[in-house]
């Protein structure tokens, strides 16, 4: 209960932190993109137990290496509107004592998230030294003793979580000679192992969901021996997980991906398991290009997580909810990710906010709608003759930017954002964006919402154009002129579904 009080109290006097505060209506101001606009309200925060589904996860992972206690992060989540949740089942920590499994820690992590309204997914995965050389990385394939002991913790966890998981990945990054040991990365001993555990899975629970290959970036060559090897046949999702710092830089690589894989099996999802980028420098495990602060920290989440919902992924996950210290186990080194500071207290950092904010706003089985969207300089006109020019396919869109619109729980969403390298202060440029909405009408009283910083703005010039020829009579295409282009997605939704 004191944890939950802490909590409430903190996250009620929570501010926006570094360059990113503003006041009120100034966020937008003349002189950083040449247009002014007025906050007319503020992002709603909604609860995981009051969104009914959601295309967003979070990382709930190294509970099986005791880096950090649910007891004092899970509060935080109780604020935290999305669905997935991810959990190493952690073979060691079970069965601690050889051939007795203590369940204490994981039945707490399940059902504290559960409890949430979060839906927990299991990565099961890694060794146990009693059987393996090691643990982190080392699979049970060394020998019949650690196979046989692997396939009873493997049956006596899908026995045990049933009812209460429904998705169940097997390893973590098999491409990878620290998750893969001993030996060299091989694709076709990582399917053998799938081909031993999915059926005892499918097995012990009828209705599991089996996600496998749970690459480290796409290894395409790899990838295509996992499918030759007959990974296909044994899986439902395929998982991969995108670590850059250009999020936008996958997006031909997932196409590629889903052609492929939809080759050998059609009916295989595929999501982003695992993404992340960290809060400051020095930081453990995948690095990518700095600066590194909280602000770029937020806005390569949100580019990430909209990408992937672009390329209609139907899960899409940040790694992690908490920094970690002393990672890897004995380095005394810490790994930034985490959306949640860890020391000297929990606290949240900008991206936690930013999660909430997109969370509100983007949830439901979230999907693409049929619609064309062109971007021009704001500092342009954006009349008839733009208009005619983007329609006949003589004026281009601007270069380096991304948009969707998204059909959710909380009607059509459009996001559009620069793809330049995310920085730590405003874009300071201003777009005219024409949509054209194939599937619906457009918008009848559109608003703009920023997710970064949780504020609602006025669009005070928008247009519709109409095909003047006679035999064409439909409306063609909606503009909204002298809008904020960021280096993070800015949303443009119906008022009724944010005020």
């Amino acid at each position: 209960m004191e944890n939950r009080r802490t909590f409430l109290k903190t996250i009620a006097a929570l501010p926006l932190v570094t360059s990113l505060e503003k006041e009120a209506t100034g966020y937008f101001r003349q002189e950083e993109t040449g247009v002014s606009l007025k906050k007319i309200g503020t992002v709603r925060i909604k609860k995981p137990t009051e969104i009914r589904n959601s295309p967003f996860g979070i990382g709930c992972e190294t509970l099986d290496r005791s880096l950090w206690d649910p007891k004092e992060v899970y509060p935080w989540m109780d604020e935290l509107p999305v669905k997935w949740a991810r959990l190493q089942t952690g073979w060691t920590r079970v069965e601690h004592q050889k051939g007795s499994y203590d369940w204490q820690w994981l039945d707490e992590s399940v059902d504290g998230l559960i409890q949430r309204g979060f839906t927990p997914f299991f990565n099961v995965g890694y060794g146990n030294t009693y059987y393996t050389e090691g643990d982190m990385g080392y699979h049970p394939l060394v020998s019949a003793e650690a196979m046989a002991a692997w396939k009873k913790f493997v049956v006596a966890l899908t026995k045990r979580y049933k009812n209460k998981i429904s998705h169940y990945e097997i390893w973590n990054e098999p491409n990878l000679g620290g998750f893969w040991k001993p030996g060299k990365t091989d694709p076709q001993k990582y399917v053998q192992l799938v081909r031993e555990t999915a059926p005892l899975i499918r097995q012990n629970a009828p209705d599991a969901v089996i996600v496998g290959g749970v690459v480290s970036r796409l290894p395409f060559t790899y990838i295509k021996a996992l499918f030759e090897e007959g990974l296909g046949e044994l899986i439902d999702i395929f998982s991969f997980h995108p670590y850059t710092t250009i999020p936008e830089s996958y997006s031909d690589r997932i196409v590629a991906l889903s052609k492929l894989v939809k080759r050998y099996k059609p009916s295989i999802e595929i999501w982003q398991g695992e993404n992340g980028f960290a809060s400051q420098p020095n930081s453990t495990g995948f690095v990518g290009e700095g600066p590194w602060t909280e602000n770029i920290q937020a806005k390569i989440m949100l580019r990430r997580l909209l990408t992937d919902c672009s390329l209609d992924l139907p899960m899409s996950l940040w790694f992690l909810i908490v920094d970690l210290h002393d990672y890897p186990k004995g380095t005394g080194k810490v790994n930034y990710k985490g959306i949640l500071r860890t020391k000297p207290e929990i606290a949240p950092k900008v991206a936690f906010k930013a999660l909430q904010n997109l969370g509100s706003l983007v949830h439901g089985n979230v999907r693409t709608t049929n619609s064309l969207i062109n971007l021009l300089d704001g500092n342009r006109a954006a009349g008839e003759e733009e208009y005619n020019r983007l329609g006949n396919g003589t004026e281009p869109t601007l270069p380096d930017t991304r948009a969707t619109t998204l059909k959710t729980d909380n009607g059509t969403v459009l996001a559009y954002w620069s793809t330049v390298k995310a920085g730590d202060v405003p874009l300071g440029k201003n777009v005219h964006l024409f949509l054209w909405d194939w599937e619906d009408a457009g918008f009848s009283d559109p608003v703009l919402v920023d997710p970064l910083l949780g504020a609602i703005y006025e669009i005070p010039d928008q247009q519709r154009f109409y095909d003047r020829d006679k035999y064409r009579i439909s409306q063609e295409a909606q503009v909204f002129r002298q809008i904020p282009l960021q280096d993070y997605p800015l949303l443009i939704m119906e008022r009724s579904q944010v005020i």
